[in-house]
């Protein structure tokens, strides 16, 4: 049986529920949008609130983001989990990079809201919620490097950091690349030496992962 609607969230359970869908409109309304075209206004009419409302539930834009972000991470962790003991790809760095390059750039939302963390997700934001944010994420990070040590064998602090570093690194600027400004897309269209991406994005991130996988099998990092 369906519970009656609310107007006023009052009991805990109403509360989550309240929570649960100022988050789904916002994943609804970014949902192939770039970060900067969805607004607070814009999840507050869709979610048939005030804006006030909604800031009962998240201090700001961002920190709504900032959850999408967690979740979707999440999300994309659990994949990657399940598909690599699935790949046919007996080289275990390329399975690795296989996998990672293929879910991520699958995962348009988690691209775009990595994108953007440092330079609008973590602004306009508590101490307390970007702490919450950043212990979260950081434990999709270690339910991530336990799926790839399955496959690669356990790597040091060291070379797991510089691993991340580099994921992350490479996802945001090969997605950055594959999303041009329309006036950089007119320029590409009017101008041949000016270049692109000159693969499939998932194809330049596979080849970026798996060069950084074999140099750190060869090499130990020196920034610890």
């Amino acid at each position: 049986m369906t519970a009656e609607p609310f107007q006023r969230a009052r009991t805990d359970e109403q509360r989550a529920q309240r929570r649960a869908q100022i988050l789904e409109v916002a994943r609804d309304l970014l949902d192939g949008r770039r970060i900067a075209d969805v607004s607070l206004n814009e999840i507050a009419r869709q979610a048939g609130l005030a804006k006030s409302n909604v800031l009962r539930y998240f201090e700001s834009r961002e920190v709504i983001l900032m959850t999408l972000l967690d979740e979707e991470y999440a999300r994309w962790v659990d994949e990657v989990t399940q598909r690599l003991p699935q790949s046919g790809e007996p080289d275990p760095a390329e399975r690795v990079a296989w996998v990672l390059a293929d879910t991520v750039m699958a995962r348009p939302m988690l691209c775009e809201l990595l994108t953007s963390t440092t330079t609008v997700l973590e602004h306009n934001v508590t101490t307390a919620d970007v702490t919450a944010f950043k212990l979260a994420v950081q434990g999709s990070m270690a339910r991530l490097m336990v799926a790839v040590a399955r496959e690669l064998g356990s790597w040091d602090e060291a070379r797991a950091g510089v691993f991340i570093s580099g994921l992350h690194a490479n996802v945001t600027a090969i997605w950055s690349l594959a999303h041009p400004a329309p006036a950089l897309v007119e320029a590409y269209a009017s101008c041949q030496q000016i270049q692109g991406l000159p693969c499939a994005p998932e194809i330049a991130l596979r080849e970026a992962l798996a060069t950084l996988i074999v140099g750190l099998q060869h090499r130990t990092p020196r920034w610890l």
